[in-house]
């Protein structure tokens, strides 16, 4: 019976990815043999990837028009919901009817066979936000459990540590950690075999790649409207990243850990308040989540774009945070005291103000200390945020490269409807998001 529930969950996600996909319609020129421009079009079904740092031998792609998604609500409701009902096989008026596990198995491959990249990552996360409700009086069980042990046993190391007054911004500095060098490796791996000249497969994701190259098309361009001659098989210049930003070992990590090191040794606070809490349950831990994301993410806003409007916050706490045009990981470290203090106290007044269990804050520190690293890793990759969430509501790396090589707009973190409210997005200047050339 689980395994039918998930293999529901599973397809029911897949009707929805299919649903809300939308193919990108993009106008291309391309440079024929004898140097004219030709006007080409093509459909990209990878909104998230259609950008490329190498050109195919058959054609030099040199997009000038942002792309155009279709408009995903010309799909009738009746069709959604037929998709959604026969995918899932959603017959209530007769359950003879309903297929066997084997059948919903197959289905759900043919279907995932049908999805591009970004589709499937969005049909993996509809997977398991679905199963969190599907399966939630089961997850609360474990809850229960879980926090019985961290609460009260006295021999294990985890629940020891867990109940220590340090424990929620070690958490976050070690997950830190983990998250910064994840991404240093990536850039090791695409660093060797550039020693190699092999293009590692990962080098199609960093933005650095895909906006140098995108000048470089503009150029050509440029060229053969002047009339010039332009070499087919010519490649962008290689890229040159600045240096890993080693600092924070002696500068920014001392300055976040001390002040809160202190403070937990005037008040402890942590195990009294852990005794007064129950178990949590699998939504209650979702909703505290999200909902203290949504939160920072707006206290982050209001001070992020008064930082960039008053010339005395800008130059004296934030112009060190934008030293490079390009981020790397560990460039989201690099901050001055007074944006540390900044930075913190928002994430500690969300938390505080809605009232968070202790496991859902754990959780939070792990979530945001990854989208904060992704955010200035200098790569899109499909399975972001950026991509996954639809309707353009999560703003990622792409959004926040603009930023910070324009030092406007996207002054949201992880999601930019408030950007969009007033207006801080890129505009539709015939340039792709995040690689606009002036």
């Amino acid at each position: 019976m689980k395994g039918q529930s998930l293999l529901t969950s599973c397809l029911f996600a897949v009707a929805l990815t299919d649903a809300f996909t939308t193919h990108n319609f993009r106008p291309t020129v391309t440079l024929s043999r004898h140097g004219r421009a030709e006007s080409t079009s093509r459909i990209s079904t990878s909104p998230a990837l259609y950008m490329s740092a190498s050109p195919s031998p058959s054609s030099d792609d040199m997009n000038m028009k942002s792309s155009t998604p279709r408009n995903i609500f010309g799909r009738s409701s009746a069709r959604f919901k037929s998709a959604i009902a026969s995918s899932a096989s959603m017959n209530f008026n007769n359950a003879s009817n309903s297929k066997s596990p084997k059948s919903l198995l197959v289905t759900l491959f043919q279907k995932l066979m049908h999805l591009d990249e970004v589709g499937k990552w969005r049909m993996a996360a509809a997977t398991f936000i679905t199963s969190i409700f599907a399966f939630s009086p089961q997850l609360d069980k474990g809850l229960i459990k879980l926090w019985s042990w961290l609460k009260h046993d006295t021999t294990a190391l985890l629940p020891r540590i867990f109940r220590h007054d340090h424990w929620e911004w070690v958490l976050a500095v070690w997950a830190f950690f983990f998250w910064i060098h994840g991404y240093w490796l990536v850039d090791r791996s695409i660093a060797k075999a550039d020693a190699k000249g092999q293009t590692h497969r990962w080098k199609k994701y960093r933005l650095q790649d895909q906006y140098e190259g995108e000048r470089h098309r503009r150029m050509q361009v440029r060229r053969l409207e002047r009339g010039q001659d332009v070499e087919e098989e010519e490649k962008p210049p290689p890229t040159e990243q600045h240096k890993w930003n080693l600092g924070f070992w002696i500068f920014e990590l001392p300055l976040y850990c001390l002040p809160l090191y202190i403070w937990d040794v005037m008040d402890p606070r942590r195990a009294p308040k852990i005794a007064a809490w129950g178990a949590p349950t699998a939504l209650g831990v979702a909703k505290d989540v999200t909902s203290a994301l949504l939160l920072y993410d707006l206290g982050f806003f209001v001070c992020h774009f008064l930082m960039h409007k008053i010339p005395f916050l800008y130059k004296y706490a934030h112009a060190k945070h934008h030293k490079t045009k390009e981020v790397r990981a560990s460039d989201i470290v690099r901050l001055s005291f007074v944006e540390e203090i900044v930075d913190v106290g928002i994430s500690i007044v969300a938390l505080n103000t809605l009232k968070a269990h202790p496991i859902s804050r754990s959780i939070y520190n792990v979530i945001i200390t990854f989208l904060l690293t992704e955010l200035h890793s200098g790569y899109a990759f499909p399975w972001t945020p950026q991509f996954v969430v639809p309707f353009g509501l999560a703003t990622g790396s792409k959004g926040h490269h603009y930023h910070h090589r324009y030092g406007v707009h996207y002054y949201q973190k992880f999601f930019c409807h408030v950007d969009k409210l007033f207006g801080f997005v890129q505009k539709k200047d015939k340039s792709l998001k995040g690689f606009s050339v002036q």
